[in-house]
């Protein structure tokens, strides 16, 4: 098997939680593999057969982008030498910018792969305050250029992160399926939402302009029904945009309608799956999320937008719910046409789970990462 590297700006929980190192075994199957990437502090320790150099995240983030050319510079040519690694996949085209620069300088003879998990242009500014977003995005798209010209091979995880990267580099060979997703815990969710007193809504993602959870707002303040429950469960980056929602939650009276959880473990994750009757993902911009999967899987009925990608899995009627994109009218009368056709919305559920687990599985993404590693 080849030796490969996995870098990114991804935060490893120390200890590693059930999920990564499930998702760490299925690729140890189909490579030597090595992860260089970011904690609470630093440390490098092995998990089964994988090798972790995990480094101490700054949460600054000019001294983060600071210590990431630093790490790039002298320490990731090192870790290269030193494990005769053969491949190197980087999860987007912006954060590899500097390792591939200095890889390419030094001719250190690997493989690369970059990989798209989303767009790497605007979510930044949508999801950030930022100072100067146009300036942002103009350096990260001249980056996203020289690192995909420098790749040797590409992978998406939908068709829209697959489009995003065409319109910037047409001639790279691109190889497309989904992130990783454990689906053995979900389908298992015994579900208990047909005993709601309240129709409950679910709304699962960082809280931001990007993700839109305001349209859902505004949409419960246009339905006026008492009867519907809105959780609102993620990370909160933006803290601007966080007040901003909030203020609309009590302009219009919905501070008993409304519950903001913050992040919560996977345990409670699943225990929402199990209550909710909609998730709503109302994203302007989405690669192909995660927490859809896991919402099918669990029976769970999904209402998204029809922004690109979305439809790699949600089909209007049969797999779940579309709405036209940061469309107020339309995303209100979806809810309003699900909450009062709910039987069907229950056999949609079903229809999207057993979809889910015969078009996608764990072995999927190990062969499928194989067939990329043999190719590259």
């Amino acid at each position: 098997m080849k030796n490969v590297l996995f870098v990114a700006p991804t935060t490893y929980p120390i200890p590693l939680t059930e999920n990564i190192e499930k998702k760490f075994k299925y690729l140890s199957e189909v490579c030597n593999l090595y992860i260089f990437a970011f904690a609470e502090k630093k440390i490098e320790f092995t998990s089964g057969a994988t090798k972790l150099f995990l480094y101490k995240k700054v949460k600054n983030r000019i001294l983060n982008y600071f210590k990431i050319f630093l790490l790039s510079t002298f320490t990731l040519p090192s870790v290269i030498r030193k494990n005769n690694i053969e491949i190197i996949s980087y999860q987007d085209p912006v954060s590899s910018f500097f390792s591939i620069l200095v890889l390419r300088l030094r001719k250190i003879n690997t493989k690369i792969i970059i990989e798209t998990h989303g767009d790497f242009i605007e979510t930044l500014s949508l999801e950030k305050n930022l100072l100067f977003p146009k300036l942002y995005k103009k350096v990260f798209l001249s980056m996203a250029r020289y690192t995909l010209d420098k790749a040797d091979k590409l992978r998406a995880v939908s068709s829209s992160t697959e489009a995003q990267v065409r319109e910037i580099n047409s001639t790279k060979e691109i190889t497309r399926f989904p992130a990783w997703v454990d689906f053995e815990n979900y389908k298992d969710i015994k579900p208990v939402r047909e005993s709601n007193k309240e129709f409950k809504i679910l709304f699962i993602g960082s809280v931001t302009d990007r993700k839109k959870p305001h349209l859902i707002v505004e949409a419960i303040n246009r339905i006026k029904s008492k009867d519907i429950k809105l959780y609102v469960v993620g990370p909160t980056p933006n803290e601007n945009y966080l007040s901003q929602l909030k203020e609309t939650v009590k302009k219009y009276d919905l501070e008993e309608q409304v519950v903001f959880t913050g992040s919560v473990d996977r345990k409670s994750v699943m225990e929402h799956y199990a209550e909710t009757n909609l998730m709503i993902l109302p994203s302007v911009s989405e690669g192909l999320a995660r927490v859809i999967f896991e919402s099918q899987v669990s029976a769970c009925p999904v209402l998204v937008t029809d922004a690109p990608g979305m439809g790699d899995i949600v089909i209007d009627g049969q797999t779940g719910y579309v709405f036209e994109s940061n469309n107020l009218e339309s995303l209100t009368n979806k809810i309003d046409e699900i909450k009062n056709n709910y039987e069907e919305a229950i056999h949609i559920g079903k229809n999207a789970k057993d979809f889910i687990l015969s078009n996608y599985s764990a072995d999927n993404f190990k062969f499928s990462f194989k067939k990329l590693f043999d190719t590259v």
